[in-house]
């Protein structure tokens, strides 16, 4: 079973913004700076504690998702089953591990020859 490792480092991040979303049938993909994140799970935007967009496999995401364009990471942390990016703009994107026991995210550091597999 693959689970969120908790010493997962995503700090290579922070300050760094995302220029672009690649969606694909079964994935969708993005980039902070140095830190890439290959997601075959569910992704949920919130703000102020609400769910305002998500992406599912099979659907395009949300038009909220234009939100996270040129904006800087400015936390995250690790939950049971999923991990929170926090934007400067108040958004936080909630990446959902599938707990049906197979790898639904990939994090993958540049330079650093890393790859995370959950």
């Amino acid at each position: 079973m693959y689970q969120i490792p908790k010493k997962l480092d995503l700090s290579e991040a922070i300050g760094q913004c995302t220029t672009q979303l690649r969606i694909g049938p079964f994935d969708i993909q993005f980039s902070f700076g140095k830190v890439n994140f290959n997601i075959q799970s569910r992704v949920v935007l919130k703000s102020d504690g609400k769910i305002i967009g998500q992406w599912e496999e099979g659907s395009w995401p949300d038009a909220t998702f234009y939100e996270v364009f040129n904006r800087a990471m400015v936390n995250w942390q690790l939950q049971e089953n999923s991990i929170i990016l926090s934007l400067e703009n108040g958004i936080e994107m909630q990446l959902i591990a599938g707990n049906d026991g197979y790898e639904c995210i990939q994090i993958s550091i540049e330079e650093q020859n890393i790859l995370w597999v959950i």
